[in-house]
């Protein structure tokens, strides 16, 4: 770790150790306010420092590990994490070759990478996900993780590896690496020029031991435009042994939170989820209904907010703002047609009714689920895998919430409880969403 740390320019006093959060954390040993670290530009792993770096250690074997892993592993669509990935695999090829000598900070931090702990998807059997697959088809998050466990791709990788350079890196070693980069990747700003910046997927050393949470935030990362150096600040004066904790991204996600990062957080305030409705959930008219819905480019997915507080689920709204998927309820015309025409008593009967078929299927879902989750338990104690058992932990959360608040709403059509459950056009914590996953601008709810 001593190795590690001396990628911070500064003397801080950081240093890495359990968290209440779970895992490894990242805290100030001494009272501290401003900066707090400072990471070289040598010392971070973006496309453009990789590739930085990667010229420099070509010179020094004749064959171009580098940049034949691109050709092979990146010869599809621009992806910058792919390409990150593909720098880091490549690295950790030449420290194989014994072409590392001198990047001791590089090769220590291989070694975080190969043995960090992830607990998201890629750690789980095939089997349990494709028994989740049958179950949740609509799931895109989770079965893009699944259809690239199944591809050959990285079994082909280390094949291709042994044969070219006569290294062997393991399927299972490549699936730690693209799973420990996908958790630890952070959005860096890049200047371009004195008033134009981009941002870029970015591996900080260090720097990414901090953990996420946005209600206790109390530091935040930066570029410093003069020196192209990352730097760590604390939002407020931190006392000594106080653990750092940042943001990795404003708007919280749980399904992408959880695939990308391996948890579901739960500290104070709004998240979101996307729930695969229509075309996915068979009831009278759905055919036609998710055929409007598609042929109208309204959602497919319906999103909620999630108000937690002390860890705990305490409320949930169905978001229906700029989303009209319902009007199908209402008529057949276009969607501005439809509204337009509509009375409030239609409008109020169309959502009433919309909520009553997302009950009946959130009940089928709950009696799925709690079979799988059954499933789950006695195939991790024969196999040892766990990690898809908090998604279905936090599917139940979600659909038994939405349940026990019908219940207690009991919205009729034209009622006023009708709108406790949802949120339209007129709240204003919402502002933009970009489907399937949405952007939002999120305050305190007025009706709390």
């Amino acid at each position: 770790m001593e190795t590690l740390l001396a990628v911070n320019s500064i003397d801080s006093g950081v240093s890495v150790g359990p968290s209440q959060l779970g895992g490894l954390g990242l805290f100030v040993d001494k009272d501290t306010d401003g900066e707090i670290l400072r990471i070289g530009r040598q010392h971070i792993y973006s496309i453009y420092t990789c590739l930085e770096l990667s010229q420099k250690l070509e010179n020094q074997t004749q064959a171009p590990v580098i940049r034949s892993l691109l050709g092979f592993y990146c010869n599809g669509p621009p992806n910058e994490t792919r390409i990150l990935i593909c720098y880091m695999v490549g690295f950790e090829v030449l420290r194989r070759l014994g072409k590392l000598e001198g990047f001791k900070e590089l090769q220590k931090y291989l070694d975080i990478l190969l043995s960090t702990e992830i607990d998201n998807l890629w750690q789980d059997e095939e089997p349990l996900l494709e028994s989740y697959y049958e179950l949740e088809p609509g799931n895109s998050l989770v079965n893009a993780t699944l259809l690239e466990k199944q591809s050959d791709e990285v079994e082909e990788l280390s094949k291709y590896i042994f044969e070219t350079w006569r290294v062997t890196l393991q399927e299972h070693e490549i699936r730690q690496l693209v799973a420990a980069i996908r958790s630890r990747t952070l959005e860096v700003p890049r200047k371009i020029s004195d008033d134009e910046f981009s941002v870029d997927i970015t591996l900080v050393p260090l720097l990414d031991f901090a953990n996420h949470d946005n209600s206790k935030q109390n530091a935040y990362f930066d570029l410093d435009p003069e020196t192209d150096e990352v730097v760590l600040l604390a939002k407020r004066p931190l006392s000594g042994g106080s653990e750092i904790l940042i943001s990795y991204t404003p708007v919280e996600e749980m399904t992408q939170m959880f695939v990308t990062y391996g948890f579901y957080p739960r500290s104070d305030g709004l998240k979101v989820v996307d729930v695969p409705f229509w075309g996915y959930y068979h009831f009278d008219q759905s055919e036609e209904l998710a055929q409007y819905v598609f042929q109208q480019r309204q959602p497919t997915n319906l999103q909620f907010v999630l108000e937690y507080a002390d860890g705990q689920l305490v409320d949930l709204f169905l978001n229906m703002a700029s989303n009209y998927s319902f009007a199908g309820l209402i008529g057949t015309d276009d969607v501005p047609t439809v509204m337009e025409n509509a009375s409030e008593e239609q409008i109020d009967a169309a959502l009433s009714a919309l909520l009553r078929v997302v009950e009946s299927f959130f009940k089928e879902r709950v009696e799925h689920l709690e079979k799988f989750a059954k499933f789950c338990d006695d195939y991790e104690a024969e196999n040892g895998t766990k990690n898809i058992r908090q998604l279905v932990q936090f599917q139940l959360e979600l659909y038994n919430k939405y349940l026990d608040k019908m219940q207690q709403l009991v919205p009729q059509a034209g009622s006023d409880s009708l709108y406790d459950l949802i949120m339209i056009d007129g709240d204003e914590w919402v502002e933009y969403r970009l489907p399937p996953v949405y952007n939002f601008v999120t305050r305190k709810l007025a009706r709390h």
